[in-house]
């Protein structure tokens, strides 16, 4: 089936919502993506349902690269993220109420639509701008403004299956990690997963002056020695909160996870090598 049968049989469903979505859950999640990146003028009533992409300035500025560059790794991401939640719950993704922590302009959300209902996709992000591009992106989820230091997370009684962030705590400082992980714990069903991604100790030796200027031996001496290397951006940023800055460049060893993070348990972890400097650390909560 080439995109125009495929966008052909969505648009069978255009007037049933539940039946369009379901319509891209049987799909391969490649195509799912490929479906979203450009739909042709020609579909109107199927673009009107769908999430249009950010535009190319944002993608590259935010996430490093755009269009299908961007596509490929977005999906490896997501197949990852999906082998190992079957691998390390025993579940699946599939009609699972999902959150992505830290969202950004909706890039990874619009891959959810694969495995479950719109009704069962949230997001959050502590820069408003994030959420801004969401909607003005016509994206499909249930989206909210969240703290760089939370204490809850802005979804009150709703308790997620699986929960992941991708490229968050690879830039939290230790304090802004902490309350993360521990705002996440109060929302994550018995059964559920958290996922993150971590920089390993090899991420210092290519990280780019570009970016700030750090002395990389601190880094790798903290890494080592401490478990938690974090090197912050300027005070101009919007995550400073009361003169301390929460976001910069950050690594952190599985064993610092394992001695610090009491309400979580490391199950596993995978890579993907799309991304090869962010590592997936599955987290169970500890009962």
């Amino acid at each position: 089936m080439d995109r125009v049968d495929i966008y052909n049989s969505l648009a069978e469903h255009i007037h049933n919502k539940d039946a369009f979505f379901k319509q891209l859950q049987s799909l391969p999640i490649d195509v799912v993506g490929d479906l979203m990146l450009n739909i042709p003028d020609e579909f109107q009533a199927v673009k009107s349902m769908l999430p249009r992409m950010a535009p190319d300035e944002i993608q590259r500025n935010w996430n490093g690269s755009s269009g299908y560059d961007l596509l490929l790794q977005s999906c490896a991401f997501m197949r990852t993220l999906e082998c190992g939640v079957n691998r390390f719950s025993g579940r699946s993704l599939d009609g699972s109420k999902i959150l992505d922590f830290g969202c950004g302009w909706g890039r990874l959300i619009r891959l959810l639509y694969k495995f479950t209902d719109p009704a069962n996709i949230y997001g959050c992000d502590p820069w408003a701008k994030s959420l801004e591009i969401c909607n003005e992106s016509n994206l499909t989820a249930s989206l909210a403004l969240s703290n760089y230091l939370p204490t809850e997370l802005p979804f009150p009684r709703v308790k997620f299956d699986f929960i992941y962030s991708y490229s968050v705590f690879t830039h939290l400082s230790e304090k802004a990690a902490r309350a993360a992980v521990t705002a996440c714990r109060k929302h994550i069903a018995d059964d559920g997963l958290l996922i993150i991604t971590v920089r390993p100790r090899s991420y210092w030796s290519v990280h780019p002056e570009s970016q700030n200027h750090l002395a990389k031996d601190q880094m790798l001496a903290d890494h080592d020695e401490k478990g938690f290397a974090f090197t912050p951006h300027g005070l101009g940023t919007p995550a400073s909160v009361d003169g301390e800055i929460t976001y910069g460049d950050t690594s952190i060893t599985l064993k610092y996870i394992a001695d610090n993070w009491n309400d979580w348990v490391v199950v596993g972890t995978e890579y993907f090598l799309q991304d090869q400097y962010q590592m997936l650390v599955f987290l169970r909560p500890r009962h």
